[in-house]
């Protein structure tokens, strides 16, 4: 027994030592399975980032792709229009009333009284005309008239003794007729010749010119022994009343609609520099002139003074009402088959193409009286393929309008 074991012995110390190294080995292998874990959960990060990266370009290049695919805008808000319109026109003075005075008779000029730039009254004698053949012509119905009136007294007295003898029966139904018709004759006669008389007394009264109103002449066109014809010819003078002076522009179409009856007018002439003359729109033509395209518009002025002359050039300034309108850039415009438009941008960046009607051409800005709100964002300078339902992008902010700029 002590061989044997003295024979195991040898074995022992072997057999621990196999044994003990196990867990040598297991030791030394862990920090090699924790590298190669993290060397994994690095891959796997890495891995994840490098996909989460690619997502991140295709997004960005898809949204790069679809921003190139809008269409880049520029949009305005709209202005509102001024509560009042300024409108400057040419003018030109009238006199308020103006007449050409003519001869109603024939003859000879015997003397005038009054030259141009006399101040008349109405019922002032401006000349006389000498009228031989009207006097002639006169006289000759008044000796008629007393001849035909001597005829119808004769005649009256047959009449009346006739119809006294006719109902005594002393005479025939057949000569009081006789007398009756000769006094109807002889009546009528008187009458015709009374007619004559007048008409050439009129004719005579017409010798002395007056002037038909009070006023200045501004023209004389006859002298003294110039022979005149009754209705024909030049006029013997030309008078005109200045106060009120009347002045008349020519509103253009497009502005025809702000023009108020009764509204203020501010009229200057070249005349009196610095100087400012109040007027009033009494009326206008209530028709635009088909070859002109302008409504014909009248101012009066007082002229007490009758310092402002009718026939000059006056520039008028009227401050009316303009209607509750807006203001967009002219080169906001759109042209189409159906009429003329605006591009709108909306909430969802979506174009909608409104129909407007414009107003006022300001050059620079056109007046919108329908179609379109204040808070509407307004493409200016619009592409010719902008449509309805377009997906844009507005570049920057709102573009001043050009008040503010």
């Amino acid at each position: 027994m002590n061989a044997s074991t003295l024979e195991c012995k040898p074995d022992q110390p072997a057999g621990r030592t196999l044994r003990e190294s196990s867990p040598v080995k297991s030791r030394r292998a862990w920090p090699i399975t924790l590298m190669i874990l993290f060397g994994l959960a690095g891959f796997g990060v890495l891995a994840v980032m490098g996909i989460r990266s690619r997502s991140a370009s295709a997004t960005a290049l898809q949204l790069q792709t679809n921003s190139a695919a809008e269409l880049s805008v520029a949009v305005v808000t709209p202005e509102k229009a001024p509560a009042t319109v300024s409108l400057d026109l040419p003018g030109q003075t009238q006199a308020y009333i103006q007449s050409p005075i003519f001869a109603q008779t024939t003859g000879y000029l015997k003397r005038w009284y009054f030259d141009i730039g006399a101040k008349v009254k109405a019922g002032d004698v401006l000349a006389e005309i000498d009228t031989p053949q009207v006097d002639q012509q006169l006289n000759q119905a008044k000796a008629n008239l007393r001849q035909a009136q001597a005829a119808l007294d004769l005649a009256r007295v047959t009449y009346a003794r006739d119809r006294d003898l006719l109902q005594r029966k002393v005479i025939a139904q057949q000569d009081f007729d006789t007398a009756e018709s000769d006094f109807r004759s002889k009546e009528a006669t008187v009458n015709a010749n009374a007619a004559a008389v007048s008409q050439l007394q009129a004719l005579e009264d017409f010798k002395i010119v007056r002037a038909p109103f009070t006023g200045v002449v501004i023209a004389r066109n006859t002298d003294i022994g110039q022979i005149v014809n009754a209705g024909s010819g030049a006029p013997l003078f030309t008078m005109a009343q200045v106060s009120p002076l009347r002045i008349y522009v020519n509103v253009p179409e497009r502005m025809a609609g702000y023009v108020q009856v009764s509204g203020p007018a501010t009229v200057t002439f070249n005349e009196f520099p610095g100087q400012k003359f109040q007027g009033k729109v009494v009326r206008t033509a209530r028709a635009i002139d088909p070859n002109s395209r302008t409504l014909l518009t009248e101012i009066d002025v007082a002229n007490d003074s009758e310092q402002l002359l009718p026939g000059a050039y006056a520039p008028v300034h009227l401050d009316t009402s303009g209607p509750q309108s807006l203001l967009v850039p002219a080169n906001a415009l759109l042209f189409r088959s159906e009429g003329t438009a605006l591009g709108v941008v909306g909430p969802d960046g979506r174009v909608r193409i409104k129909k407007i009607k414009i107003g006022r051409d300001l050059g620079g800005q056109l007046e919108i009286v329908d179609g379109i709100s204040p808070t509407d964002q307004v493409i200016v300078n619009p592409v010719d393929s902008l449509s309805d339902g377009m997906l844009v992008r507005v570049s920057g902010g709102p573009v001043k309008g050009i008040s503010e700029r």
